[in-house]
């Protein structure tokens, strides 16, 4: 009832943010299910133009999170664990602070409340300003790479960004046995 459809094929939401707390510092959570297992889907981006870029990507199956500054790839984590059951709810954290002087503590990946630890490409960020949280333009639902692209088809709710903290899944929810 208090969720989002998204049509993979143009729905999207998007907005310019006002003034950042932190260029370097935020989280996103959301819940989410897929409508459909496409390669690859966007779930969240932010782009100034296509050399500088970040989004976060449910793609092959896993979650993705990439970013391109100034045309170079500065951060890339791809999930070894997939997610792919079209009838489940997932809960998603990305948790970021590149001022983090341990690389692995600058972006944290959870989902149903435990981190992921396992990732196929693993790169992470320096201490830059990140177009994730660059305020330019913000899309949820795709991405944009030269153009919008990879639409996200399925369901999100509970959709939230915090600018300026790099939170864990208890911020969100408990857990109750």
């Amino acid at each position: 009832d208090q969720s989002l459809r998204f049509n993979q094929t143009d729905s999207y939401l998007s907005r310019t943010v006002g003034t950042a707390t932190s260029n370097r510092i935020g989280t996103f959570s959301f819940w989410t299910k897929m409508g459909n297992l496409a390669n690859e889907e966007a779930i969240v981006s932010n782009y100034s133009d296509s050399n500088n870029r970040t989004y976060v990507n449910y793609y092959q199956n896993g979650i993705e999170v990439y970013g391109k500054i100034s045309g170079s790839s500065n951060i890339h984590l791809q999930t070894t664990a997939v997610y792919r059951d079209p009838s489940a709810w997932y809960h998603v954290v990305i948790a970021i602070d590149v001022t983090q002087g341990t690389a692995s503590d600058r972006v944290k990946i959870y989902v149903n409340g435990d981190q992921v630890t396992s990732f196929s490409s693993e790169t992470y960020p320096t201490d830059v300003d990140l177009p994730l949280f660059s305020k330019t333009n913000m899309t949820v639902g795709v991405k944009y790479a030269t153009s919008l692209s990879s639409y996200w088809g399925g369901y999100l709710a509970e959709f939230y960004y915090i600018d300026g903290t790099q939170l864990t899944p208890s911020s969100f929810g408990e857990l109750d046995s």
